[in-house]
């Protein structure tokens, strides 16, 4: 959680264990928009993330091995995750957050 909203809802705020943290993918990280697949998400996710994400703005999003985040454009494997990748998709979410 960021260190920030812990201490307005008066909670400890928690990192999560080593194996849950996401590894970034340089070569997916580097790759031209022009390469990447845009992914379309269902208005409720995209909304979900939106509001998780602030004051990060979500450029784009498109469609990678693996999850992560660039300059704006979020990685994901596909439209729909499944529990390991929310995991990962809520850790990169808290770390983007942190660096803030």
């Amino acid at each position: 959680m960021n260190p920030s909203y812990a201490a307005i809802f008066s909670v400890q705020s928690l990192e999560l264990n080593q194996h849950y943290r996401t590894v970034p993918d340089v070569q997916v990280e580097h790759a031209p928009m022009s390469e990447q697949t845009p992914l379309t998400l269902s208005l409720q996710f995209h909304h979900d993330l939106e509001k998780a994400c602030a004051p990060l703005v979500i450029t784009h999003v498109v469609k990678a091995p693996n999850i992560s985040w660039q300059d704006g454009c979020l990685a994901l494997p596909s439209e729909k995750l499944n529990s390991e990748q929310k995991k990962q998709l809520w850790s990169l979410i808290g770390e983007q957050l942190d660096k803030l």
